[in-house]
């Protein structure tokens, strides 16, 4: 009975109710969308630091990280290679040659990092080839060219064809230069290749720095992510000498991010509790202020105190569980067209680009977001009816009824 009365009762002000209904709603909404678009803000980041770079799990010598020597260095390389094909859960691995040195052209010169890579590797691993914006993913017939960052390539006013030398310490402590011309430049979002990387062949890369079967990294694509500490402990058992580091050792700033998104959408959904529970309070507190008389007869003719206590708490659930569903469903249909068609933020593409984000971002959509925003609404609901119910508690029915308590 308290049900009827509760659903009946919260359409006698209606312009009141779908006003509430409206608030809860359209927060709501905002609230779920937002969350998408940060976690897919992150989730990109760190799925393109993955595939450009680190992988799910790199190998490096132990010394090499912090010194950046040839001197620490991953050799044979078919030593680690046999390894890693007897690994069923590794999905496919990039064998890399780094040095740091000294990038010119006839006018400038800057600090760069020259990659000895493998192109094929690179698109089976990552596909490096989908972040061309020009020329080829290619060396040349015979190895002689290059792919550069987008960034670097702007520093010097590169375009296709353009020749640059690369200068650097090889294997013996001899000052090297080599010269080759631009074939492709590429936009990762990944800063550090963006802005410093040079690829080039493998072979060519060997020769100069006068080191054969030897690399500076292994990154390694693991199938499932659930299997990767089983990957790192099998390793790190297999080559106790080397590093054997997942990405967010490598990167634990991506970590500190994803846990401020956190703490951000806790604050979003405490703002949505809040304003829903204020809208509901405000709601029910004057319904009950305007019915009391209507209370106070049904309590002296003798219907049970908790019924009409129910009869409240129902008037305030169906007005939070009508906003939570209309909220759910906006919520859904704009998580659904951010996730598909993006968020076009070209017009501030320079300064997202400057902390690795792309200009199209693309919402996560996931079903936790909906749990989370109906628990905040339901508790909302029930505190917001606990002073109209305290209210309600204390007053004396007969003398409400003759008028002499209001």
């Amino acid at each position: 009975m308290y049900n009827t009365l509760a659903w009946l009762s919260i359409w006698r002000r209606k312009t009141r109710s779908l006003m509430v209904i409206m608030m809860i709603a359209l927060s709501l909404s905002g609230l779920l969308g937002l969350q998408g678009l940060y976690d897919g803000m992150i989730s990109h980041f760190i799925n393109t630091t993955i595939r450009s770079d680190s992988g799910e799990i790199s190998l490096y010598d132990q010394g090499y990280r912090l010194n950046k020597s040839l001197e620490y260095r991953l050799t044979p390389i078919s030593h680690y290679t046999e390894a890693l094909s007897e690994i069923d859960a590794v999905e496919a691995y990039a064998v890399r040659l780094e040095k740091e040195g000294l990038i010119a052209t006839a006018h400038k010169s800057l600090g760069a990092v020259l990659k000895g890579i493998s192109l094929e590797n690179e698109r089976n691993f990552g596909g490096l080839d989908a972040f061309i914006t020009q020329g080829a993913y290619s060396f040349g017939e015979k190895d002689q060219n290059a792919l550069i960052g987008s960034a670097l390539a702007d520093k010097f006013n590169l375009d296709i064809g353009s020749r640059v030398v690369f200068t650097a310490q090889d294997a013996a402590g001899e000052i090297n230069a080599i010269s080759f011309r631009i074939s492709g430049i590429l936009k990762t979002g990944n800063n550090s290749i963006d802005d410093q990387a040079v690829f080039v062949s493998m072979e060519k890369m060997s020769t100069f720095l006068n080191v054969h079967q030897s690399a500076t990294q292994i990154a390694l694509r693991v199938k499932d992510a659930g299997h990767i500490p089983m990957v790192q402990q099998a390793l790190q058992k297999r080559f106790p000498a080397i590093d054997v580091l997942r990405w967010d050792e490598l990167y634990p700033f991506l970590i500190q991010m994803q846990e401020l998104m956190n703490i951000f959408n806790l604050a979003s959904y405490a703002i949505v509790f809040i304003v829903a529970a204020l809208g509901i309070f405000g709601v029910m507190l004057v319904s009950v202020l305007e019915r009391l008389r209507e209370f106070s007869i049904m309590l002296a003719i003798g219907t049970p105190y908790p019924t009409v206590r129910n009869q409240i708490i129902m008037e305030a659930f169906f007005l939070g569980l009508i906003g939570y569903i209309a909220g759910a469903f906006g919520g859904w249909v704009l998580l659904w067209y951010m996730s598909t068609a993006g968020v076009d933020m070209r017009a501030f593409e320079a300064g997202l680009e400057l902390y690795g984000y792309s200009a199209v971002m693309y919402a996560n959509m996931h079903l936790y977001y909906f749990f989370q925003a109906f628990f905040a609404v339901f508790f909302a609901t029930l505190l917001s009816v606990i002073w109209p119910l305290r209210k309600l508690k204390k007053i004396k029915p007969i003398q409400v009824i003759q008028g002499k308590m209001l």
